[in-house]
């Protein structure tokens, strides 16, 4: 399985039985069904996939961070764009 499918399948999982909002997911898979667009750029897709699948909307609140956020998931799409 590639990279590409990993982040596929993660981030459907986490949109229809996870917290994944659709204006997360919607550019995650437009990654995902894009590898030539992102060839040589397949470790910010591996961070993506550990993101979306450690995705938690309340992971700022606390004392510690165990999970990614939007602003972490934005972040890495920015920088697959750059």
């Amino acid at each position: 399985m590639t990279v590409f499918e990993e982040l596929e399948q993660a981030t459907l999982a986490q949109f229809e039985q996870g917290e994944l909002p659709h204006w997360l997911a919607d550019p995650a898979l437009a990654v995902a069904r894009s590898p030539e667009r992102y060839a040589g750029k397949e470790y910010l897709v591996e961070i993506l996939v550990a993101q979306v699948r450690e995705y938690d909307p309340y992971a700022e609140t606390g004392c510690c961070k165990w999970a990614y956020d939007h602003e972490d998931i934005k972040r890495t799409l920015r920088w697959l764009d750059e």
